[in-house]
C-alpha cells in the first residue's frame, strides 16, 4: 500500500486536513437540516474558508458516499438559449428531490448550482454551450429516495436545460403523488459550526453566490470587405482599452463557434469575411459600457478601422 499521507507530518499539512475534516463535519449538519449544498459550499467559498481543491472531495463524500445520492454527467448536445432562471420556478416545487449541479466552465472553472435558486442560474445569462460538461446530483437529503423517482428527477432537469418539454412532473412533488419519503428524524442538537459557515439560513443557502458571471452574447457584424490585419489590430486596441479602463472585466470573443484566444487568427484564417458575425462576451462582475464597446467593435471591423490605430506604437488609446 502507498504511503499517501505524508503530507499530515508536518504542522501546515496536518492544519490543512484538521480544518477540512472540520469543515467538512459542520456542513453535514446544515445539510440535514436541509440546506442545498452548492449554496453551502458557494458561500463558503465566497467566505474564502475553503478552496476550489477541496469542492471535489466534499461533494463525493457527503453526497455519494454519506447520502447516496445519484448522478449522471453530460457533454452538452445543443447550445441553450432559452432563460436559464425560470428553470427555478419550475424545479423549486419538487420538493420530493434535492439536486447539485456541477458545471465545467471553459472561464469561470468550477460552478455549482442549486437549480432551485434563480440567482444560481443568472450568472450564465447567455445560456450554456456545447460540448461543456454538467454533472447532476440528486437525492432526498437524509431520506431513503426511490432510484427510480431520482433517475426520473435528474432527466427532467435535463429535459429543462434543453429547453424541452416535461410530460410529467407532479411526481417530484409531496401534494401531488402518492410516493412519500421516509425522513430520519432531525439531528437532536445543531453540530457545532465552525465560525466561517455558522448556521447559514436558508437564503444563504439557495444563493449561488458566483463572484463573476458571463454577458449574454453581442452579435458584432463585419463591415469590411475582409477582417483583415488592420481590423485584428484595431480590435486588440479597443479591447485593451476596455480592460485597461475596467480591469475586473475581461471581453470574451468567439467566432464559428470556438473562443479565439488569439485575435491575429481571425486575420490568418482568411474567412472571416463581409457580413460574417464575431460575437463577444464579457467576463466579470459588474458590466460597465457594453454599448460603447460594441459601437467601437463594430467600427474597428468596418473601414473606419484606422481611427483606432493611431498614436505611438505601445500608447494606450483612451476611448472609455
Amino acid at each position: 500500500m502507498k504511503n499517501e499521507i505524508n503530507f499530515l507530518s508536518t504542522r501546515s499539512g496536518f492544519n490543512v486536513a484538521l480544518n477540512h475534516f472540520k469543515f467538512v463535519t459542520s456542513l453535514i449538519g446544515s445539510f440535514q437540516r436541509k440546506n442545498n449544498l452548492a449554496g453551502l459550499l458557494n458561500t463558503a467559498m465566497n467566505n474564502n474558508t475553503i478552496k476550489p481543491f477541496q469542492i471535489k472531495p466534499i461533494i463525493n463524500a457527503i453526497l455519494i458516499d454519506k447520502f447516496k445520492y445519484c448522478s449522471k454527467s453530460i457533454n452538452l448536445k445543443t447550445s441553450n438559449k432559452s432563460s436559464l432562471p425560470e428553470i427555478a420556478d419550475k424545479v423549486s416545487t419538487w420538493d420530493l428531490l434535492d439536486f447539485t449541479i456541477v458545471y465545467y466552465h471553459p472561464q469561470l472553472g468550477q460552478v455549482l448550482i442549486n437549480p432551485k435558486s434563480k440567482e444560481s442560474w443568472e450568472a450564465f445569462e447567455g445560456g450554456f454551450k456545447e460540448n461543456e460538461l454538467l454533472i447532476i446530483y440528486a437525492g432526498a437529503f437524509d431520506a431513503e429516495c426511490d432510484p427510480e423517482l431520482t433517475e426520473k428527477g435528474i432527466n427532467a432537469l435535463i429535459d429543462l436545460i434543453y429547453n424541452n418539454k416535461i410530460n410529467n412532473d407532479k411526481i417530484f412533488n409531496s401534494q401531488t403523488t402518492t410516493y412519500k419519503p421516509q425522513y430520519k428524524p432531525e439531528p437532536a442538537a445543531p453540530v457545532q459550526q465552525i465560525s466561517a459557515v455558522s448556521q447559514p439560513t436558508a437564503a444563504q443557502s439557495t444563493s449561488s453566490n458566483v463572484k463573476k458571471k458571463l454577458s449574454p452574447e453581442y452579435g458584432i457584424t463585419v463591415a469590411n470587405e475582409l477582417f483583415h490585419n488592420g481590423n485584428v489590430e484595431a480590435w486588440k486596441k479597443i479591447i485593451e482599452s476596455y480592460e485597461t479602463k475596467y480591469p475586473d472585466l475581461k471581453v470574451l470573443v468567439f467566432y464559428d463557434n470556438e473562443q479565439i484566444h488569439d485575435l491575429n487568427t481571425l486575420f490568418k484564417w482568411g474567412k472571416v469575411k463581409h457580413g460574417t458575425m464575431i460575437l463577444i462576451r464579457i467576463l466579470g462582475t459588474d458590466f460597465k459600457d457594453i454599448s460603447k464597446l460594441r459601437r467601437y467593435l463594430s467600427e474597428g471591423a468596418s473601414h473606419k478601422f484606422e481611427t483606432f490605430l493611431r498614436g505611438a506604437p505601445g500608447q494606450k488609446l483612451s476611448l472609455f
